[in-house]
């Protein structure tokens, strides 16, 4: 008797064994097939796995001031996740921020699948300082494009992902790209700064149709007078605006029942602390959304949270028509240009210098008109 159960003890380890294996190698197999797909064939996959955005505010943040800015603009205030960004990464681009040392500037440009010579413009011109190391001004660098998806997905899928295993560069998330999800492109990217890029000091956050002039940009962020921890620096729209109901800047009344935004900073460039983003991934959890990214993020949420705001002149308005080489000097950011105007841009501002806007009427003019 002893032995028969012995003997199937001894059948059932050995059949367990032969099932482990089997699933063992299945797995393997699975992988290696996985792999030769992504790396072989160029297909393009989605990760599952979704993050939540941090469920449990942050310590003290919906303090009472707070509340009662909240219940301000939109008449009452929630103390529970109502507008969760759960960030489904197509591209993770884990491995950007790798090696920064503080100080440390990431440059975040907001761009579309399809906007290919954009993004190359901005790798051969004033982006290229992110594969320098440590630029002129002792600030350690990097780049990266934030992208959601287009309806062509595989096209562009495909595309997109030779591209980012090329330069390393990209962040994909599973969204469709619109101008209504522009503010959840930049709750997803705030997200994946917190998550892969803790290390970082600053964020320049700017378009792929924009143009930095990265010389004066470090300048003004080595400038004392410039350096906090909590400050927005932009172009700002002192009056903040009208709320729009119609047309394609439209917020519904639920979304914002304010008929006015506070004072808010231009989207298309402008620079903030690393310390700002956390509040602000916590706080736009609790409101309503908010299609119009700029005036949401650096308006709403920076109020609310007290975070102050800096204006700067060298930060152009997006509705600059001309550009001029030699003033440009002065300038950090102008933006609405194509790419031809970029690398012009690029040649003029890295080989005339000052002496040279002295001569009479050599470089005095307008160089390309926006979009031009």
């Amino acid at each position: 008797m002893i032995k028969k159960k012995a003997k199937s003890i001894v059948l059932i380890l050995v059949a367990a064994s032969v099932i482990i294996t089997f699933f063992s190698v299945e797995i393997v197999s699975r992988d290696a097939f996985t792999f030769f797909k992504r790396n072989i064939l160029n297909e393009t996959f989605v990760h599952t796995s979704s993050r939540l955005l941090n469920v449990t505010p942050t310590k003290n943040l919906l303090t009472k001031s707070r509340i009662e800015s909240i219940r301000k603009i939109y008449g009452h205030s929630w103390d529970e996740v109502i507008t969760p960004y759960a960030a489904k990464y197509v591209i993770d681009g884990r491995n950007i921020c790798n090696a920064l040392s503080p100080p440390s500037l990431l440059i975040f440009v907001l761009s579309l699948p399809k906007n290919t010579e954009e993004r190359q413009a901005i790798r051969r011109t004033w982006g290229s300082v992110a594969s320098r190391g440590k630029y002129t001004f002792n600030i350690s660098t990097k780049l990266a494009f934030m992208l959601g998806r287009m309806a062509n997905e595989i096209v562009f899928d495909n595309l997109v992902y030779n591209e980012s295993a090329l330069y390393e560069d990209i962040v994909q998330i599973d969204f469709m790209e619109s101008r209504y999800n522009l503010t959840r492109k930049m709750m997803h990217g705030l997200g994946w700064i917190k998550t892969f890029c803790g290390s970082v000091s600053y964020i320049l956050k700017a378009d792929d149709d924009t143009f930095t002039n990265v010389a004066t940009m470090f300048n003004y962020l080595l400038t004392d007078s410039n350096i906090n921890n909590k400050t927005i620096h932009g172009h700002l729209y002192r009056n903040g605006g009208h709320v729009l109901r119609t047309g394609k800047y439209a917020v519904k009344k639920d979304e914002l029942p304010s008929s006015r935004y506070p004072p808010y900073v231009s989207g298309t460039a402008y620079i903030m602390p690393y310390d700002a983003i956390s509040d602000m991934l916590d706080l736009a959890e609790r409101l309503p959304y908010c299609p119009v990214d700029d005036a949401f993020m650096t308006g709403v949420l920076r109020v609310i949270l007290d975070i102050k705001i800096q204006h700067s002149e060298y930060f152009t308005d997006m509705f600059e028509r001309k550009i001029n080489p030699c003033k440009f000097y002065s300038k950090i950011a102008v933006t609405n240009i194509n790419t031809k105007c970029m690398y012009l841009l690029w040649n003029l501002t890295t080989h005339v210098g000052v002496r040279d806007c002295k001569q009479p009427k050599l470089y005095d003019k307008n160089i390309c008109s926006i979009f031009g």
